[in-house]
C-alpha cells in the first residue's frame, strides 16, 4: 500500500472576461467627463474673480489687455476698488454706475466680468477721468475725498459734491482740491 496521497484534479484556468468594446468607450468618455469637471473645478476655486462677490474689495492694477485682479481685505492699502455687481457672462452690460470693469475669460472654466467702483478713504485725492485714478493730494486738479457714506447712495455732502454709486450703496462726498 502507498503512502502517497494523489492530489484531486485542479479546475480548468478559466480566462479572465474581456470588456466588451462599448463598456471600453464608456469607461473612457466618463473618465474625461470626471477629468473635465476637476479642470473646471480647479479653474473656478483658484480663480478669485470667480469667487468675487459684491461688497468685496480687491487690487485691480495693470492694462485693459493686461490686467491683474486679486481679492484683498477693505481695510488694505492695496484695496483700489470695490465690486458692485458680478455678472456670469462677459457680453452682458454693467450700466452706466461704474467706473471700471474686469472681464475674465478662460478657455475653460468660468466667464466673468466684475462691474467695479473705486475704493476711497477720507482724505484720499482722486484724478477727474476715466477710472478716477487715486492721486497724491498736491497735484493739481484733483478731487479731496471728505466724506465716505456707505450704505446711502443718496447722502447729503453739504457744501460737497456728491459722487453716488447704488450698488454697492456708496457716496464719496469730494470738494475741488487746489
Amino acid at each position: 500500500m502507498s503512502t502517497e496521497s494523489v492530489a484531486p484534479a485542479s479546475e480548468p484556468v478559466q480566462e479572465p472576461k474581456k470588456q466588451s468594446v462599448g463598456k471600453r468607450i464608456l469607461m473612457y468618455v466618463v473618465g474625461l467627463v470626471v477629468a473635465g469637471v476637476a479642470f473646471y473645478g480647479i479653474n473656478y476655486f483658484t480663480s478669485d474673480v470667480a469667487q468675487a462677490k459684491p461688497g468685496d474689495c480687491a487690487s485691480a492694477t495693470g492694462t485693459e489687455t493686461s490686467a491683474d485682479y486679486k481679492t484683498v481685505p477693505c481695510d488694505s492699502a492695496e484695496a483700489n476698488v470695490i465690486v458692485g455687481k458680478v455678472l456670469t457672462t462677459t457680453s452682458a452690460s454693467c450700466g452706466g454706475d461704474f467706473t471700471r470693469e474686469f472681464t475674465q475669460q478662460q478657455r475653460r472654466g468660468p466667464d466673468t466680468k466684475l462691474c467695479l467702483v473705486p475704493k476711497y478713504v477720507e482724505g484720499s485725492c482722486f484724478k477727474d477721468e476715466a477710472g478716477y485714478p487715486k492721486v497724491d493730494c498736491g497735484t493739481p486738479a484733483v478731487m479731496k475725498v471728505t466724506k465716505v457714506v456707505k450704505d446711502d447712495p443718496a447722502a447729503d455732502c453739504g457744501e460737497a459734491n456728491a459722487f453716488s454709486f447704488t450698488e454697492p450703496k456708496l457716496t464719496y462726498c469730494v470738494v475741488p482740491q487746489q
